[in-house]
């Protein structure tokens, strides 16, 4: 019940998040929003987000091949 709760109040953070960074005059209000405009407003929320989220230079270092990284 409480991962349900969890889920949910997570999904509404980020269709908040998506739908604050569109334009003021492209949004769609929230009384006509539909799963797919909820869908679309999460999707959007995760890009912003994900661009924002911490970097991780470890990964990046181990991507590379051994002969480039650096010592």
């Amino acid at each position: 019940m409480a991962g349900g709760v969890y889920i949910l109040v997570l999904l509404v953070l980020l269709a908040t998040v998506g739908r604050l960074s569109v334009p003021r005059r492209e949004r769609t209000p929230l009384r006509t929003w539909t799963l797919r405009d909820g869908y679309y407003n999460v999707r959007r929320g995760l890009a912003v987000l994900g661009a924002h989220g911490p970097s991780y230079p470890a990964l990046h270092e181990a991507a590379r091949p051994v002969a480039q990284r650096r010592s």
